[in-house]
């Protein structure tokens, strides 16, 4: 009988032999063992089944913590000892905005045989035509802000919200947004990657609830045709010596600070790049084509909801923020919280300065169209943002941050995405050309 030593044990417990051929941009199957190591800081009893959870972080056999660089944890981590060793800020602090939908039911497909969607949400416009019978009609009005009985799903974001400050996730405030069917839950700042720990709780915790009401949970970007689409605004706030950077010197009211206006020059710089890493998908310029115009570069603005950057109004040091509204719950947190902290170190280090503010709200249909201007536009499509993400990585790897294995894996699995896409005929282009 085989006497196995303790430590071993707990060795074998630790760490958790995986493969990473199985996981899109790890390995290739000639290489394809790796093992995921449980960080004892994140251990948390699942609120919902009562069992443990615990965010792990893949090492290759022998590699030490943070050594492999697909390791999502460890770019954010490396992002955060950035901006420390480069003494802009030795506190990041991020809080997330998540929109999705509910939906009743939903069904797709695309085959050979069948090309189709169809979602069956509640309290949309279209359920104006339902059958008769009973229940609140939501006519033609902007569902943002509902209030009981319309707003039919209160119940299940007062529940996952609950089960989020269980899981240890302050959870601000939750809403119905404007869209059919849509929901916004918010929760507070804690530091980059927790916070970006804490929107994978929140989409585990929504899709398991959503499920106990027979309902799924999509946070999909623009699922619905004709309506709001689903981003995830991040807001930042950098820390140094207890003193929010952001905040201005002389408590000037509503007034950002000079390495404030540079964080959000930095991340306008590199946007295109940053596009490619926070809305990965081909699903995401669905979204960003609608709201933000591609006729002229989006810019920043105090209070101004139809910019890429809005700085909210804030009175004090603690609420002074910038808020980045373009990114989409589709990206890898991590990765997305980490590359626009890049961003945004580049331009303070740089001293850039952003445009001037944007007062207005610009509607893509109301701007002329300027080819010179849409070199700095947000990026129309993935294509173009990986092709610009190929062009623009030294604020990424200039300080081992990303790696350019990752680089080249982000940009390789999306480029795949986008070809697929490209390929595939949508059931728009029957309604529109199927007769010609």
């Amino acid at each position: 009988m085989q006497v196995v030593r303790q430590e071993h044990v707990q060795s074998l417990q630790n760490r958790v032999p995986v493969s990473g051929a199985l996981v899109p941009g790890w390995q290739s199957n000639a290489e394809s063992d790796l093992q995921l190591i449980a960080d004892e800081t994140t251990y948390i009893t699942d609120p919902i089944d009562a069992r443990r959870l615990v965010f792990s972080q893949p090492v290759q056999p022998g590699g030490e913590r943070g050594s492999y660089p697909m390791d999502v944890r460890g770019v954010a981590h490396r992002a955060q000892d950035l901006l420390r060793t480069l003494r802009i800020a030795d506190d990041i602090q991020v809080g997330t905005e998540l929109e999705f939908n509910l939906f009743k039911g939903v069904r797709f497909a695309t085959t050979a045989e069948l090309n189709l969607v169809e979602i069956a949400e509640e309290d949309g416009w279209a359920c104006n035509a339902a059958a008769l019978g009973n229940g609140y009609r939501i006519g033609h009005r902007t569902l943002h802000l509902l209030a009981g009985p319309a707003d039919q799903h209160a119940k299940i974001r007062s529940e996952i919200c609950e089960y989020l400050q269980a899981a240890g996730v302050a959870a601000i405030h939750h809403a119905h947004e404007a869209g059919p069917s849509q929901h916004e839950i918010a929760v507070g700042h804690t530091e980059l990657c927790s916070a970006a720990d804490h929107v994978q709780l929140v989409k585990h915790i929504t899709r398991t609830v959503a499920l106990r009401y027979e309902r799924t949970a999509t946070f999909m970007p623009r699922p619905i045709p004709y309506a709001e689409s689903n981003g995830m605004h991040v807001n930042f706030s950098l820390w140094r010596n207890g003193r929010n950077i952001f905040y201005p010197p002389d408590g000037q009211p509503g007034q950002l600070s000079r390495e404030g206006m540079a964080f959000v020059a930095g991340i306008l710089e590199h946007l295109q790049a940053l596009n490619a890493i926070t809305n990965p998908t081909v699903n995401s310029y669905k979204r960003l084509n609608h709201f933000y115009s591609l006729m002229h570069p989006p810019g920043w603005g105090y209070r101004n909801r139809t910019t890429a950057i809005r700085i909210p109004h804030f009175t004090s040091e603690n609420d002074c923020r910038v808020e980045v509204r373009f990114p989409d719950s589709s990206a890898n947190p991590y990765l997305a919280f980490a590359a626009l902290a890049c961003a945004g170190a580049d331009g303070i280090q740089r001293e850039l300065e952003p445009p001037a503010e944007e007062r207005g709200s610009p509607k893509w249909y109301e701007q002329p169209f300027n080819a010179a201007q849409c070199v700095e536009a947000m990026a129309p499509d993935l294509r173009i943002a990986l092709t610009a993400l190929t062009r623009d990585t030294p604020f990424l790897t200039r300080h081992g941050v990303f790696s350019d294995a990752l680089i080249e894996a982000i940009v390789r699995d999306g480029s795949f995405f986008w070809h697929w896409a490209a390929t595939t005929p949508a059931p728009v282009e029957y309604q529109v050309f199927f007769g010609h």
